[in-house]
């Protein structure tokens, strides 16, 4: 799979739609935030377990990273015996 994002991890162009398109294009994003804002779910094994559409843990994983190293969503430090989203 080709990637859509430039050597430093920048959107290909500077335009703001494609920006978005680069973020969001692929199904299994859209669907991971639709179950945070939508579904109120902010663990990984809330995510996981409730997804309808049976997304796969190494899917899951690699998509909130990405929404993470955007910025779209944030990551914080736990208790410990917590696990962060």
């Amino acid at each position: 799979m080709a990637s859509t994002k430039g050597e430093a991890g920048e959107p290909r162009s500077g335009c703001p739609i494609n920006a978005a398109v680069e973020a969001f294009g692929d199904r299994w994003t859209q669907i991971v935030l639709r179950d945070i804002v939508f579904g109120d779910k902010r663990y990984f094994r809330e995510l996981h377990a409730g997804s309808l559409e049976g997304i796969a843990s190494n899917v899951l994983a690699d998509r909130l990273k990405k929404l993470v190293a955007l910025g779209l969503l944030t990551r914080e430090d736990t208790r410990s015996g917590k696990r962060a989203l």
